[in-house]
């Protein structure tokens, strides 16, 4: 067993442990909660998409997805929440406001544009995919923030920021046109006065700039919209930093066109027969012209082929499209950003999806056992838990999200995230794989030694923070390095 899935395994017994404890104190009282938790901890993470009407939410799941799966035009299923979650048969359910399940059929593999169920009855709907993203998430699909209609908004909300004390969101994916209005950071304020600290709320949400193409204007002027994103990307996450995590430049129709597999070799061939034609004629075509825009090449198709891959797709794309629709798909995907934001859930998100249920379960716990008329010997439980070694991780995480909120190319992060992310030991004390236990436990205990020296000079509180969290760390490495064995 890798040492990342035994620090998995201790994390989740440990947590199952504290239900157990919980429950012979007072099972009657108790036992609601810790039977959610259990559940929860053999969910996969939870990552909901909110942002302003229009602002590409929809396109971007569609993206992240690798179908069209997530309706974009304006139908009744865009008023409401919808779950994306693995499964099969593919399916769907509406469930209703007093917890009734309604099962509907999908329309090619989409949403029907209207659902068995009043909108107004309509808690959420729940989608069951065979799509190999959704083994490692469940994308939640919100309604518009900012819109005319309260019901959407209060529907994300809900979802969001929690209803009746439950959150059904671990992560957000915050999407934006281009910058950010004061509601929406109105929002990512609500949702940090929901999760335990400022720096685990920045941790858990990431800002994406849907439309990366059309940046600052036209994707024909000189500048390259794309890359002046990326540029407006990283000044968005430095001055925000206290509620984003990253930002993430996204050309979402190119995305969705490119991850959904709707470039077709017609497309390709005519977009290559697109090359020889003056970029001005390209820019100033008259949509409404009936005419040829080349020889063979009707106006009316080059702008079905702009609403798929962008104007910036038309102008960029040309070349490449001579090799074909499969070549076309690949560029439109590195293009377009979406490759990026995968990873960044990947190492964010997916990659410690079990430290972030964990973390959320103690939450729930801990208040569980400081609510009124709760017995006391909850908390004693709670705080003999927080000691415990297999759930010291979850301090490492607390202290690289504090950190890198304020400093994140701070070497503290690095190896921070080092101790969350290594397969075994020798990569936590960045030693040869050949190491042996002893040689491994004494370079353990030099770290511990020269970490907790640093923290009692270290003049800034997240720093010292993180010495004395990887104090500990190399602490109980050295302490289970040097048990015996068999």
């Amino acid at each position: 067993m890798s040492g990342s899935i035994q620090v998995s395994e201790g994390m989740r017994r440990a947590v199952f442990d504290l239900c157990d404890a919980f429950d012979r104190v007072d099972r009657r009282g108790t036992g609601r909660t810790t039977d959610t938790v259990r559940r929860s901890l053999d969910e996969t993470i939870r990552l909901a998409v909110v942002g302003r009407v229009k602002a590409g939410k929809s396109t971007l799941v569609n993206a992240l997805v690798g179908r069209v799966v997530a309706p974009t035009a304006a139908v009744e299923c865009t008023r409401i929440t919808t779950h994306y979650t693995f499964g099969g048969p593919e399916r769907g359910e509406v469930v209703t406001r007093n917890g009734q399940r309604v099962p509907f059929d999908l329309v090619n593999g989409c949403l029907p544009e209207h659902l068995p169920v009043p909108i107004e009855h309509v808690a959420h709907a729940v989608v069951y995919l065979q799509s190999e993203v959704l083994r490692d998430m469940t994308l939640i699909d919100t309604p518009g923030l900012a819109t005319t209609t309260t019901a959407n908004e209060e529907a994300t909300r809900r979802t969001v920021l929690g209803h009746e004390g439950v959150r059904a969101a671990d992560a957000l994916l915050c999407v934006f046109r281009d910058m950010p209005m004061r509601d929406d950071m109105d929002f990512l304020r609500e949702w940090a006065s929901v999760t335990n600290t400022p720096a685990e709320a920045a941790a858990h949400a990431i800002g994406v700039l849907t439309h990366a193409d059309t940046y600052g204007g036209s994707p024909w002027s000189g500048e390259d919209p794309i890359e002046a994103a990326r540029g407006g990307a990283a000044r968005f996450a430095q001055q925000h930093g206290a509620h984003l995590g990253n930002v993430i430049a996204v050309a979402g129709n190119m995305a969705q066109a490119a991850r959904a597999g709707l470039v077709r070799e017609h497309d390709a061939t005519m977009l290559g027969q697109l090359t020889d034609v003056d970029e001005l004629d390209l820019e100033l075509r008259d949509p409404n012209f009936l005419g040829e825009l080349a020889p063979g090449i009707l106006n009316l198709e080059v702008s079905r082929l702009a609403e798929l891959i962008g104007e910036y797709g038309i102008r960029f794309g040309r070349d490449v499209s001579r090799q074909g629709a499969r070549a076309l798909s690949d560029w439109l995907g590195r293009a377009s950003g979406i490759d990026d934001l995968r990873r960044a859930l990947a190492v964010r998100y997916v990659g410690r999806y079990v430290h972030v249920k964990a973390r959320r379960a103690m939450e729930v716990l801990q208040r569980l056992a400081w609510s009124e008329g709760a017995p006391m010997p909850l908390r004693g439980l709670v705080a003999e838990a927080k000691l415990r070694p297999e759930l010291h991780p979850l301090e490492e995480l607390d202290a690289l999200e504090r950190l890198a909120a304020i400093e994140p190319n701070h070497p503290l992060v690095a190896m921070l995230d080092c101790q969350l992310s290594a397969r075994n030991d020798a990569e936590r004390l960045a030693m040869s794989p050949a190491s042996t236990p002893e040689q491994l436990r004494t370079q353990a205990l030099t770290w511990s030694m020269e970490a907790r020296r640093a923290a009692v000079v270290e003049p800034y509180p997240e720093r010292q923070n993180a010495y004395n969290v990887l104090d500990r760390s190399f602490t109980l490495l050295a302490m289970r390095l040097g048990r015996p064995r068999g």
